[in-house]
């Protein structure tokens, strides 16, 4: 097996684990699918995956210097992604029972269309600086000078796109209409877990802020 090969499967298989386990991105997918159907959190997913190249290019690409050097900047991404977490939070948690055979168009309108879905997903990712963290240390272990930039961009395109897998199987799972109407049956108290969830996550991002 050459070098290039053992490399790209070590960094896919880390971040393959890293992604599936639980989180804002998962919490939030699940969030908005439950709420407006996968629809919703397919183009959530999408967001995220698209996030994911942010944290990529800061990290293969000898950026994490910038954040070296400039430590604040993480200091700006914890409260920035901590307030949005507790805005989509409050948001979730004062969901209401809803009827599982709406129209929509209804669902639609009150999800905000494609765009907004889109960046909520985007938002959900970058601002969440322990991703950073995780592509900063990952990067560094088993990333050189010496590594190809294809493989670097090999690399990243797998990351963002099996992100956006993952995420996207997490949507149409929960979507699915059988499996999404059983769940709207309590949907409203579901959305409000979850909104605890970002709440909490918000909170600890602003509190270990405090405490390092």
């Amino acid at each position: 097996m050459s070098a290039s090969l053992t490399l790209f499967l070590t960094v896919a298989l880390a971040h393959l684990l890293a992604v599936m386990s639980p989180g804002p991105d998962f919490a939030m997918v699940t969030r908005q699918t439950l709420a407006h159907g996968r629809g919703a959190g397919l183009w959530t997913a999408l967001g995220i995956g698209s996030g994911i190249s942010f944290h990529v290019a800061w990290a293969m690409f000898g950026m994490g210097w910038v954040v070296a050097r400039f430590p604040w900047l993480l200091d700006v991404l914890r409260y920035g992604g901590a307030l949005f977490l507790l805005y989509m939070g409050s948001q979730a948690i004062r969901a209401q029972p809803a009827n599982a055979n709406g129209s929509a168009d209804a669902v639609r309108a009150e999800a905000g269309g494609p765009a907004r879905l889109f960046a909520v997903g985007v938002l959900t990712n970058i601002l969440n600086p322990k991703a950073l963290l995780f592509f900063m240390a990952l990067c560094s272990a088993v990333i050189t000078g010496a590594t190809p930039v294809w493989l670097r961009v090999a690399l990243g395109v797998w990351m963002a796109v099996s992100t956006a897998a993952w995420f996207s199987v997490v949507s149409l799972t929960l979507g699915h209409p059988r499996v999404r109407q059983r769940l709207l049956v309590h949907g409203y108290l579901i959305d409000r877990a979850m909104g605890a969830v970002l709440l909490a996550l918000g909170i600890g991002m602003i509190v270990s802020g405090f405490i390092r």
